[in-house]
Parts: C-alpha cells; structure tokens; sequence
C-alpha cells in the first residue's frame, strides 16, 4: 500500500530533514514510526498524504506515484487516505458539523455526507456530543474527534500525526484503542509518535526516525 525509495527532502537553507528514507508498509498492516520532537515524522506523513510534493525519491501509495499525480488525481487519492495532522485543531463549529464540512469538502453529497458523518462519530463514542461546541472538547474528546474527521470517508490508509500529544496514560490508551478498531485487516494504518508506546501500538511493527533516516528498532 506505501512504498517509498530513495527519499530526500530538505529545507530552503539547505537543512536536511530526510535523507535516503525506505518505507515498505502492506496493505492492511498497522505500523508505529518512532521520533522525538523534530525528527521529520510529520514532515514524512506530509509527504504520505500528498500534502506536500516530494522533493527526490519514490513515493508510491495505493500504487500512485505521488510525484507525477495531477492537481486532479492528487485530490482523489487524498479522498482514499485519511490524515490526522500534529497539533489537530477543530473548526470553531459543532462537533457534527465540522465532520459534515469535511465530507461535503470532499464531495459527499448532504444526505451522504450526514449518513457518513453519523457512522463516523459514532465508531468514535462521540455521537452525543455532535452539539456540542468543538472548542468546548475535553483533550480526549477533540483528539476523538480527529479521529472521526480522519475516518469518516472509509479511507484505505490512515496516517495519524501524533494523536496522543497531551493525553494523560488512561486516554492514550482509550485512544488507541479506537485506532486499533479501525484496523480490520484492510485499513493501512501508519501511526507518528514521540512515545512512549500503548500496549496496544505496542503489538504494531514498529520503526524508528533517526538522523531523518527510518530504521528498524
């Protein structure tokens, strides 16, 4: 499902931020990339989602070469990967219709878009609270939240940029929990964080971001 060869990408300074990066990940498979604060995961998952163009090397998802996709065809694979941004903040609007305006942001039409909305919230626990303010969200409930934006159009590969910032041992785990729900076996789940890991991300393959190169532990 990912493949990536030979990536490189560095700053306009000249900085290197990921050099000579290998990345083989299968469909369906669940994987935890290891960094500390600016090692270039987010850049990496960036980078996997399409929302930054690859400077050098090979980025393959979904069998697309990220690099040579139209404006157009990028659009669509962003349509089939759901991405969880560092530092996920919500639309000033209820918990419902920031989920709504993503989904119509990507085409669903409204009954669509409300149906998918609905599933979406409730796999997360948090269809009771679709009233409510997204800036009243507890830390746990807006990282939820995120989760559903991220999951509500059934994407194949789901890239999670450090979702657990700021969540006390007993919510990382409720977290995770949820994310490992998502892996069914065709889902492809990549997940960034600082650490340390959940028992359940534990059970993943994990790799590591050292020195903007992705190695085994």
């Amino acid at each position: 499902m990912i493949q990536v060869s030979e990536l490189h990408y560095s700053t306009e300074d000249g900085i290197k931020i990921l050099e000579d990066v290998h990345l083989h990940v299968d469909r369906g498979e669940s994987v935890v990339l290891l960094g500390p604060p600016s090692s270039g995961k987010s850049l990496l998952l960036a980078l996997l989602a399409a929302v930054i163009a690859p400077q050098r090397g090979q980025i393959l998802v979904h069998g697309r070469n990220v690099a040579r996709l139209s404006r157009q065809k990028i659009l669509e694979l962003q349509r089939r990967i759901g991405f969880y941004p560092q530092g996920f903040s919500p639309l000033p609007r209820t918990v419902l219709d920031n989920v709504l305006f993503k989904l119509r942001v990507l085409g669903e039409v409204r009954d669509q878009a409300q149906e998918k909305a609905y599933v979406a919230l409730e796999a997360v626990g948090m269809i009771r609270e679709q009233a409510t303010d997204a800036e009243d969200l507890s830390p746990v409930e807006r990282a939820k939240l995120g989760l559903a934006l991220a999951v509500c159009n059934a994407p194949l590969v789901l890239l999670l940029d450090d979702p657990f910032a700021g969540l006390d041992p007993a919510e990382q785990e409720e977290l995770d929990a949820l994310v490992t729900r998502f892996h069914d076996g065709r889902s492809t789940i990549v997940v960034a964080t600082r650490g340390p890991l959940s028992h359940a991300a534990a059970a993943s393959r994990t790799l590591r971001l050292v020195d903007g190169t992705v190695v085994s532990p």
